[in-house]
């Protein structure tokens, strides 16, 4: 997994005219995937020419550009996939499996790529279902759980891209793409609840919040992060947590989630009472509260504030304010201080200066 959170969203998208077609699980990248690889099972190697023709699917170079790989990365894994189904390296293949059977990591892109081998048969089997009618009906329910009921409307202008490589999902500009072994996984311990998570990025809309002052950029990019994964992996990462035992290593989310997440929320109400006494003039950037959360995109810490608001009676209250990135943050506030763990709290000073900000943006959008 990259960072997942990836779940960083750098979409570049406009240019897909789908909205006056049925939605569908769009799995034509997966197939090009089964089709790329049955050359090599017999023993031909995989042309430059063959594989930059596969990476310019629409689909793949989308993905490929979010997540920021770069033609090193690429070219390597074009070698793993060699490595994986070719016989001639079945000895070489051997070794590193003996290696990634301690440590998946040390050599992370055959053991990726080993993982469509392995499990071939289960996957093309569970394509299937992705297929099924029956599938975009409940991915809307799980999405519909976590949005008031202004936003539960479907959208079919959404296409849902299907990967036959790497291990994540991302969703923005329009398009859901995600990976089979990613969907495989999450499906097998909670069915839907990956497309549900992208689906509710894309139906939550996301407020845009203009003309925003350089010193606040910082502040409102945080604020809006936490509320946006934070909401959306109530969807998915409950699940997750609990029977992380049941799934690969690469998508146990739990220390993704959780680590030192408590300490970040300490840290953000730290800053905010010192831009506060400052009056604006001490603030950290976007960039520095990114590198805050580890490039999480939010994910940490909003699943954590999220779990404590929902876990303490305030579930109703978050999905009605699910666009509100400040009523996050109250009532975060307020299920602390119901929580029996005792998290960190935002003080009256931070609650105080992020009330000044909801009044001089929330009515402006």
């Amino acid at each position: 997994m990259k960072s997942i959170s990836s779940f960083a969203i750098i979409i570049l998208l406009t240019i897909f005219p789908f909205s006056s077609i049925a939605q569908i699980m769009d799995t034509g990248p997966l197939d090009a995937y089964w089709k790329l690889i049955e050359p090599l099972k017999k023993g031909d190697s995989l042309s430059s020419k063959t594989w930059n023709d596969f990476l310019a699917i629409e689909a793949n170079q989308i993905y490929i550009e979010n997540q920021g790989f770069n033609a090193d990365y690429m070219e390597r894994f074009r070698k793993a996939l060699e490595y994986v189904y070719m016989p001639k390296y079945d000895s070489l293949l051997n070794l590193r499996l003996a290696a990634i059977e301690k440590d998946p990591s040390s050599y992370w892109l055959t053991y990726k790529v080993y993982m469509y081998k392995k499990y071939e048969k289960e996957l093309k089997e569970y394509e299937k279902q992705l297929l099924n009618p029956s599938y975009i009906p409940t991915m809307y329910t799980q999405t519909f759980k976590w949005l008031p009921k202004y936003l539960r409307k479907r959208d079919t202008s959404i296409h849902f891209y299907v990967l036959g490589i790497e291990n994540d999902a991302i969703a923005g500009g329009g398009v859901i793409i995600a990976s089979l072994w990613t969907l495989y996984n999450q499906d097998r311990i909670n069915f839907g609840s990956t497309a549900a998570h992208e689906m509710h990025h894309n139906l939550r809309q996301p407020l845009n919040f203009k003309n925003i002052s350089e010193s606040e950029k910082g502040l409102m990019y945080i604020l809006n992060s936490v509320l946006n994964e934070g909401s959306a992996d109530m969807i998915d990462k409950p699940a997750n947590v609990l029977l992380e035992n049941e799934l690969p290593s690469e998508l146990r989310y739990k220390d993704f989630l959780l680590y030192q997440a408590d300490s970040i929320v300490n840290v953000i109400n730290e800053d905010i009472m010192t831009m506060a006494k400052t009056q604006g003039k001490d603030y950290k950037s976007e960039k520095e509260y990114r590198n805050l959360v580890r490039w999480t995109s939010g994910h940490c810490p909003g699943y954590y504030m999220a779990d404590i608001i929902v876990r303490n009676g305030f579930k109703k209250e978050l999905i009605k304010n699910i666009q509100n990135p400040f009523s996050f943050i109250y009532l975060y506030n307020k299920a602390a201080k119901r929580d029996i763990k005792k998290p960190s709290q935002f003080s009256r000073i931070s609650l105080d200066y992020i009330r000044s900000l909801e009044m001089k943006y929330w009515g402006k959008v």
